[in-house]
């Protein structure tokens, strides 16, 4: 390994395929093999909880479908502004990504 280059840790979580197959949302690719129309189609009917669907303006991504109570709790904003930031620079344009968000809200009040 050279001085300079960079060194890469890989963890990997590994279980059995689960229904549903989302926890809280995907990041769809502007070139992905399935479009967002059909992975809509395909979370209702295995999901009983409801998605928003974020539509992008970007070179790489397309779309988001992110579970609404997570979009309710943060506003979109902040969580569109999140994945762009943090897990963008890891894809390419036909990558579907599975997103799954640990959030933990802390709140405090002086009385």
């Amino acid at each position: 390994m050279l001085p300079n280059e960079p060194k890469f840790l890989i963890t990997a979580k590994i279980k059995e395929f689960s229904i549903p197959p989302i926890t809280d949302g995907l990041i769809i690719g502007k070139d992905a093999a399935i479009g967002v129309n059909a992975l809509q189609k395909a979370l209702r009917l295995l999901i009983p909880e409801e998605f928003d669907h974020i539509e992008i303006q970007d070179e790489v991504i397309n779309s988001m479908l992110i579970r609404s109570s997570i979009t309710r709790r943060l506003t979109q904003k902040r969580v569109v502004t999140f994945l762009l930031d943090q897990v963008k620079p890891l894809m390419v344009a036909d990558d579907i990504l599975h997103i799954q968000l640990d959030t933990e809200i802390t709140i405090t009040q002086e009385l």
